[in-house]
């Protein structure tokens, strides 16, 4: 941790970054006029840009493709003795992007850090006057939503880590060092809570014409919307108490039961409109993931072959491309490799994944929030979990076709621009009344279909919250082939810790060490 949060200091208010890919950047994202809260607008940016955010060839390649999607079968696995062995080096590199990550205007490889961003903001933040304190606030207000909801993904990950006292070398704590491992279900409370009040603020918040407008060419992905901000933080909200839900179901029940029996007070993410996204666009930031589908190509089995074709789902043919020979279908769990070496599955949609420069970054969807709402429905009787599944199912079919429609053709690409053509009501209606999709059952069965729905729905572009999702409730029920080593035969539950942390925070560690396994499951996962 010494050598990760000196690495902050180096990143020069990350001014240097951004001065020398301005001219990469302004065209799409509009860098300001230079102002008095200049850096606080370029930071704001620059969380965006961290390359675990938006599909970044580097993440998928070392990180999302062969851990996240891995463990959560979005991606079939080719067999190998350390198939459920995450790479340390990558799994690191993952930490480190969030606490400093790294300088470089090539986006695919490098990215300013979250925490490291920041911390910087409230560095400058702190150095102005009280009026301009007020006046600017909102930066960083819309800043913390961003940095709990990578916060929370990295605690999904790894448990508790260090955050509090983390950076504390770029605020006024400069003679903190080391920091110290925070209790992940600390952390989760602090931001449940926090993004309560956050909620408040953007519902009353009030800003001038000029910060107005400052916000709206910084903001890349709402356009300074604060309304949007606030279903934003609402919607992360609600993800992280229904995440607690089996934990600490009383508090869920309580703060998911206000939330949603008052939307004024807590507008959500309703609509495929209202979708929190990073689009990208084919001259700054793109989504290059041609070789990442390559090289990890082929449908898993069970998502394909189960879940989807053998339910007329529509969305297998924006997903999917089928093999020439054999159609849809997917690489089976317990295929040799041979089997996956000769071939003859359906790979990624070459159209909506592999060759689309503005596959976005996916923070928040919709159809996400339609399955939580569905989940709670079901559980706790605050409304119709039919309507909202239905919903989350519909939106999803929507947003993926989306996709497709507004795909930007990758250079050279060995494809002509297709658009496939959303389906109709009368088509997703049959999808809908299908024995395996139609909302019937026990409860048991009934949430058992809309964890499956919402698993789906996040594949391969929110492979982290699939992964999630699957430990906490335990479905889909999936099964892995056995790995030929003994203290890898399964995927792990949670990440290990990097070899820097045990190296350069060795005191700190020391308190966390015990938990440091690969077994060793995240407070909310108690299947």
């Amino acid at each position: 941790m010494k050598r990760l949060l000196i690495n902050i200091t180096v990143l020069f208010l990350l001014a240097g970054t951004f001065s020398s890919c301005k001219k990469r950047i302004e065209d799409d994202y509009q860098d300001p006029e230079k102002t008095a809260d200049g850096s606080l607008g370029k930071l704001l940016s620059g969380m965006y840009l961290n390359k675990r955010i938006h599909p970044s060839y580097w993440d998928y390649y070392t990180f999302v493709m062969p851990t996240l999607a891995a463990y959560s079968q979005t991606v079939a696995t080719a067999p190998s003795t350390s198939m459920y062995v995450p790479s340390l080096d990558y799994s690191e590199g993952r930490w480190t992007d969030f606490y400093t990550g790294s300088t470089g205007t090539d986006y695919n490889y490098n990215g300013p850090g979250i925490l490291s961003n920041y911390r910087e903001m409230q560095t400058t933040y702190n150095a102005m006057t009280e009026a301009q304190q007020a006046e600017y606030k909102v930066f960083m207000k819309c800043a913390e939503v961003v940095l709990y909801d990578q916060t929370a993904q990295l605690v999904d990950l790894w448990g508790d880590v260090p955050f509090f006292q983390a950076g504390a070398l770029n605020t006024e704590s400069r003679n903190t060092y080391y920091a110290p491992f925070d209790d992940a279900k600390g952390l989760y409370d602090t931001m449940i809570t926090h993004l309560k009040d956050l909620n408040t603020y953007f519902d009353t918040a009030s800003v001038s014409t000029v910060v107005s407008s400052e916000l709206k060419k910084q903001d890349v992905v709402l356009s300074g919307n604060l309304t949007g901000w606030q279903r934003y933080a609402n919607s992360l909200r609600l993800r992280l108490l229904m995440r607690i839900s089996n934990v600490n179901e009383a508090t869920a029940k309580t703060e998911v039961t206000t939330m949603l029996n008052d939307p004024s007070t807590y507008p959500l993410v309703e609509s495929n409109s209202q979708n929190v996204l990073f689009n990208e666009s084919p001259t700054t930031v793109k989504s290059d993931l041609a070789d990442v589908f390559k090289d990890f190509p082929f449908a898993p089995a069970y998502l394909l072959d189960t879940v989807m074709a053998a339910n007329n789902d529509p969305r297998t043919e924006v997903f999917w491309d089928p093999d020439a020979t054999n159609g849809y279908k997917g690489f089976p769990v317990g295929g040799t490799t041979a089997d996956y070496e000769n071939r003859g599955y359906a790979v990624y949609d070459s159209a909506t994944f592999m060759y689309n420069y503005n596959l976005p970054g996916v923070i928040m969807t919709a159809s996400e929030v339609s399955f939580l709402k569905a989940e709670a429905y079901e559980r706790w009787s605050l409304g119709s979990a039919q309507t909202a599944y239905e919903t989350g199912i519909t939106q999803s079919i929507s947003f993926y076709y989306g996709l497709n429609q507004s795909i930007i053709l990758k250079d050279n690409a060995p494809i002509s621009r297709s658009s496939l053509a959303t389906p109709d009501a009368a088509a997703i209606a049959a999808y809908l009344a299908m024995s395996d999709i139609a909302y019937s059952g026990t409860t048991t069965e009934k949430l058992a279909k809309i964890y499956t729905q919402k698993w789906e729905h996040f594949f391969v572009l929110q492979a982290g919250q699939a992964w999630a999702e699957i430990r906490r409730t335990g479905y889909p029920v999936l099964h892995f082939a056995t790995a030929n080593r003994s203290d890898a035969a399964q995927p792990p539950v949670r990440l290990l810790y990097p070899s820097t942390e045990k190296l350069y925070n060795s005191a700190n560690y020391s308190a966390v060490s015990a938990k440091d396994t690969r077994d060793t499951k995240v407070f909310w996962d108690i299947n």
